[in-house]
């Protein structure tokens, strides 16, 4: 009886995976919803040449994020269907995280923050190489930076951090993103983020609304098992900054752990 079930399962989602909307068709839709198709073709060529690769995770150096960071086993992607698109080159009053249903075409936008590097949580001096609330201009991947990271991240699992329910985000790109779990670069839910802006700068996390912030991490989560220890990473997250946007086109250019 196990056997069939788990047959009828492989075939249920092998069907599935066929049913995927074609990359043009979902490069419309998010289009229209206000995304950057050029993001989208950078998702796209890590999907055609990454989808089945081992990553090797970050290091930990901070004590108390071990547990949670330290695999002891590479880093796969565990979802295909769901993709999140953070685009920073938009600025923080407008939808800039997209969640792309590959299955359905359908795309969820919301306001998402950015982290504060020199500045104060509501310092709005414009300063070279210094982040505004509106603007996120300088990236990093050091501990205490304080930046935001950019490139291509899995999600991990979740957990119950300062601000509540909170999404792991694991970089995959060396001396780019890779130190993103040891500095706690997680998705989470701030009160003075909104569906349509982003009102103060994070110590270097996404931020969302609460109300779209279970919406999210429902989708996105790695998978985990009965002791709540880690099994899986989850989907795709692209975190697509003005480094990003000089790639040509349909590449994914990354410096890759493997």
């Amino acid at each position: 009886m196990k056997k069939i079930f788990w047959l009828a399962w492989f075939l249920c989602s092998l069907a599935q995976a066929q049913n995927y909307l074609s990359w043009d068709q979902l490069s419309k839709n998010l289009e229209e919803a206000g995304g950057d198709s050029k993001a989208l073709s950078h998702v796209k060529c890590f999907y055609d040449k990454y989808k089945k690769t081992e990553f090797t995770p970050g290091q930990v150096f901070t004590p108390e994020y071990i547990g949670r960071c330290t695999l002891n086993r590479p880093l796969t992607l565990g979802n295909d269907r769901i993709v999140a698109i953070i685009d920073y080159n938009k600025p923080s009053n407008m939808r800039r995280l997209f969640l792309i249903d590959r299955l359905t075409g359908a795309i969820s936008a919301t306001a998402a923050a950015h982290g504060r590097f020199e500045s104060g949580f509501f310092n709005r001096t414009l300063k070279e190489n210094h982040n505004t609330v509106r603007t996120a201009k300088y990236f990093s991947n050091e501990v205490g930076s304080n930046a935001p990271s950019s490139g291509f991240f899995l999600a991990g699992q979740e957990y119950e951090g300062k601000f509540g329910r909170s999404l792991i985000l694991h970089g995959l790109e060396r001396d780019i993103n890779d130190n993103a779990c040891d500095r706690a670069v997680v998705i989470h839910k701030h009160m003075l983020v909104s569906r349509n802006k982003a009102y103060v700068l994070s110590s270097g996390c996404p931020m969302v609304s609460p109300k779209i912030l279970d919406h999210i991490v429902t989708l996105l989560r790695g998978k985990t098992g009965d002791d709540i220890a880690f099994e899986g990473a989850g989907s795709l997250v692209f975190i697509y900054s003005p480094r990003e946007k000089e790639w040509q086109a349909g590449t994914c250019d990354g410096n890759f752990s493997l």
